[in-house]
């Protein structure tokens, strides 16, 4: 029976083309097109980031503080966009967090690298996320063990994330990464982020203070900060090996 369409063979193998017999000019699926360009487009920003970040700008805190002193009034600005352009280029959150304790203070320090923890955080997700949509299904189907751990990220997105960011050794970037190209969920991300922020980036902030201005106290408070986080991961890793059920 003729439903007024035509398959006509395209170039490539396994594939045809419908051609409407309306008259209009032929959709090619334009709309899935889009995607792989968006995704390359993703990746490209991002590659230029890291050879940005790698070549261009300076890998120590003072080194870093020199150049927001040197950008006046809109330093705080400029500082926050860092945050969220360098975090998907795997330049160090460290050296940004103890750069803004030097060029702002302990307070401005702080409350920079909370929001730039978090910004960052959220645009190395999105970059993970959109470059890997529907290409971990796939990785997924093959392996019953990387699917069991996506579905733990999934049910408990929150408690498995901040016990990795509390996680000493554990590169940020990496489990931002990992946690946009998992099933984690965007709300429970940005809660383990928060909550993880004052315990293994504001003490970096603090820490640069506490080194420009020599107080033990200050470097005492930084580094009990980091060990509390420590602890707190281990208990959370405890909990989340014995409410995950043993592979059948």
């Amino acid at each position: 029976m003729d439903d007024g369409r035509d398959v006509e063979p395209d170039r490539g193998r396994g594939h045809g083309r419908i051609v409407r017999r309306t008259g209009f000019r032929a959709i090619v699926g334009s709309y899935p097109a889009r995607v792989p360009c968006r995704r390359l487009a993703v990746l490209v920003v991002s590659a230029l980031a890291i050879a940005a970040g790698a070549v261009l700008l300076p890998h120590t805190p003072a080194g870093v503080r020199e150049l927001l002193v040197s950008a006046g009034p809109a330093a705080p600005v400029i500082a926050l966009t860092a945050w969220i352009v360098l975090t998907p280029a795997l330049f160090p959150g460290t050296v940004l967090a103890a750069a803004g304790g030097l060029a702002f203070g302990a307070a401005g320090g702080a409350a920079l690298a909370f929001a730039g923890a978090l910004a960052g955080g959220v645009a190395a997700f999105t970059v993970a996320r959109t470059a890997a949509c529907g290409r971990t299904g796939r990785l997924l189907g093959r392996s019953p063990r990387l699917a069991r751990i996506d579905a733990l990220l999934e049910t408990r997105g929150f408690a498995a994330v901040l016990a990795a960011r509390l996680m000493p050794g554990v590169p940020a970037t990496g489990l931002h990464y990992v946690a946009g190209a998992s099933r984690v969920r965007l709300g429970s991300f940005v809660a383990a982020m928060a909550v993880a922020a004052p315990l293994r980036t504001i003490p970096y902030a603090v820490l640069g203070t506490g080194v420009a201005s020599g107080s033990i106290l200050t470097l005492v408070i930084a580094g009990g900060s980091i060990v509390l986080g420590t602890v707190a991961s281990a208990v959370l890793v405890r909990h989340l090996v014995r409410a995950t059920p043993a592979a059948g």
